[in-house]
C-alpha cells in the first residue's frame, strides 16, 4: 500500500527501542466495516460517468500491556473504473504508550487540530485525499509519520509533535491540452508543532504553532517541454500562530477559531507563492428539541500582499495564477462566507437526515450537501446524498463544479470482541 513502509519501519523501530516488560498476553480488538457503492462521476474532473466501488476499512488495536499498544487502520478498494487493480491506503500505524502523565505516540498518525465545523484555519497537520470517493470528508485523511508528546497537567495539555519530513494533499488535475502537471514530492525536511490546551467549566480552548510545510502545494510555472506548458505543484514553507476556542452554554455550542499564517511570499506581484493571510471562523450550534440541531458560523479571511491574477505579466502567468489563488483560498484581498448545517433525527436515530455547506463572496463560490443515513438493522447501514460545489471557474469551489457528485453507499459493521493471544 501507497507509503506505508515508513510508517510500519517507524513502528517497529519504537517498539524495539523501548526496555519494557515481557507482555504476559497481548490482546487484539478488531473493527471492519464493509461498503459498496455507486457514484454518479469520480473527483478527477472529467465526464467519464458513473462507477460502482467496493471497500474495506479496518481499525486493530494490538494491547502490549506495560509496552503500550500499537494502534491501525487501513482501507483497501475496487471500482470498476480502476482496471481492476484495488488500491489501498496505510492510514495510521502507530505505538502509543502511556508513561505517567505523558503520552507518547510513534509512527503514522491521524491529527486534527481545531474546533470549528466545516472549515478549520489551523489544520495542518493531516493530509487529504480530494481525489477519493467517500461520503465524510474525514475519511479522506491520512496519516503522517511523526513522534508526539502530549504532557497532561490537568486542566492542561501540552503537545509537542515532530515530523521527518513533509507531507501534501492530493489534488484532482484535469486533462488540459498543452499542459502537464508536475507534482513534486513533498519535502524530506524536518517540521514540527506546538500546542497547548486548557480546560474549564464548559470552555475548551488551545494555542498553537506549526512550523513546517503548507499540505496545500502551490502551482507555478515550470519550463516548457515536448508535451506543451509544465506546470508545477510544490509545497511551500509557512508558519501558522493558531487559536480556537469552544463555549457550551445553556446547551448552545459557540465555536471560533482563528489562524495567523505567514509563507515565503516576496510580495504582491509574487505569483509563485501562497500569501500570508489571516483567517478567523467562529458561530454557534443550536438545539431544536430532542432531534434537531441547527448550526451557522462565519468564516472570514484577510489576504495580505493580495494583487489580483490578472495582472500578472503574462498570458500563461495569469492562467496559473488564477489556478494558484483560487486553490489556495485566495481569491480577493477580503472574503467573507457562510457555513451551516442543519440535522434532523427519526425513529430513536435510526433515521438522520442533513444538509450543510459553505457560501463564499464576494465570488458567490461554494458547496451544498445533503445526506440521508438509515440503519437498516444493527449492522447495515444506507447512506444517500449529494455533494455539488458550485461557482465560476477560478474560485474556491467553483474550480470544482465538474465533481458533483450523488452517491448510495451500503455498509455493513463488523466488530470482534477482543481475543487475546498466545
Amino acid at each position: 500500500m501507497k507509503s506505508a513502509g515508513l510508517g510500519l519501519w517507524v513502528a517497529l523501530a519504537a517498539l524495539d527501542s523501548f526496555a519494557f516488560k515481557a507482555v504476559a498476553q497481548p490482546s487484539l480488538d478488531t473493527t471492519v466495516s464493509l461498503r459498496a457503492d455507486a457514484w454518479s462521476g469520480d473527483r478527477q474532473l472529467n465526464e467519464k460517468g458513473a462507477l460502482a466501488a467496493a471497500s474495506a476499512w479496518g481499525r486493530a488495536n494490538l494491547d502490549l500491556g506495560d509496552a503500550g499498544q500499537m494502534i491501525g487502520q487501513a482501507w483497501l478498494r475496487a471500482a470498476t473504473r480502476e482496471d481492476g487493480a484495488p488500491r489501498g491506503r496505510v492510514r495510521e500505524l502507530y505505538l502509543r504508550r502511556e508513561v505517567g502523565p505523558v503520552s507518547l505516540r510513534v509512527g503514522r498518525q491521524l491529527m486534527a487540530w481545531g474546533r470549528a465545523d466545516g472549515l478549520n484555519p489551523t489544520d495542518n497537520l493531516s493530509p487529504r485525499d480530494y481525489t477519493l470517493l467517500v461520503p465524510e470528508d474525514g475519511d479522506q485523511r491520512r496519516g503522517s509519520e511523526a513522534v508526539s508528546t502530549v504532557v497532561h497537567s490537568d486542566p492542561n495539555d501540552f503537545t509537542v509533535v515532530w515530523f521527518p519530513r513533509a507531507a501534501s494533499h492530493t489534488l484532482p488535475l484535469p486533462e488540459t491540452p498543452g499542459v502537464q502537471f508536475v507534482v513534486t514530492r513533498p519535502p524530506r525536511q524536518p517540521q514540527w508543532a506546538l500546542k497547548w490546551e486548557g480546560r474549564a467549566d464548559g470552555i475548551d480552548g488551545s494555542v498553537s504553532y506549526f512550523h513546517g510545510f503548507d499540505l496545500m502545494p502551490d502551482f507555478t510555472v515550470g519550463a516548457p517541454s515536448a508535451a506543451g506548458l509544465n506546470v508545477v505543484l510544490r509545497n511551500q514553507r509557512t508558519r501558522v500562530l493558531g487559536a480556537d476556542l469552544s463555549v457550551v452554554r445553556n446547551d448552545v455550542v459557540w465555536r471560533a477559531e482563528a489562524a495567523w499564517s505567514r509563507t515565503e511570499s516576496a510580495g504582491p506581484q509574487d505569483f509563485q507563492h501562497k500569501k500570508p493571510q489571516l483567517w478567523l471562523v467562529a458561530g454557534g450550534e443550536w438545539p431544536f428539541g430532542e432531534h434537531t440541531t441547527a448550526g451557522l458560523q462565519l468564516t472570514a479571511k484577510r489576504v495580505i500582499d493580495f494583487a489580483a491574477p490578472e495582472t500578472a505579466p503574462s498570458e500563461i502567468e495569469r492562467a496559473v495564477a488564477a489556478r494558484q489563488a483560487a486553490t489556495a483560498g485566495q481569491t480577493a484581498r477580503q472574503q467573507l462566507g457562510l457555513v451551516w448545517r442543519l440535522a434532523h433525527r427519526w425513529q430513536d436515530d435510526r433515521l438522520r437526515a442533513e444538509t450543510s455547506g459553505v457560501l463564499i463572496g464576494p465570488q458567490r463560490s461554494g458547496i451544498a450537501r445533503a445526506q440521508l443515513d438509515y440503519a437498516l438493522t444493527d449492522r447495515l447501514n444506507l447512506q444517500v446524498g449529494v455533494h455539488l460545489p458550485f461557482g465560476a471557474a477560478d474560485t474556491v469551489f467553483g474550480q470544482f463544479a465538474r465533481n458533483r457528485l450523488a452517491f448510495v453507499q451500503l455498509r455493513y459493521g463488523l466488530e470482534a470482541e477482543k481475543v487475546a493471544l498466545r
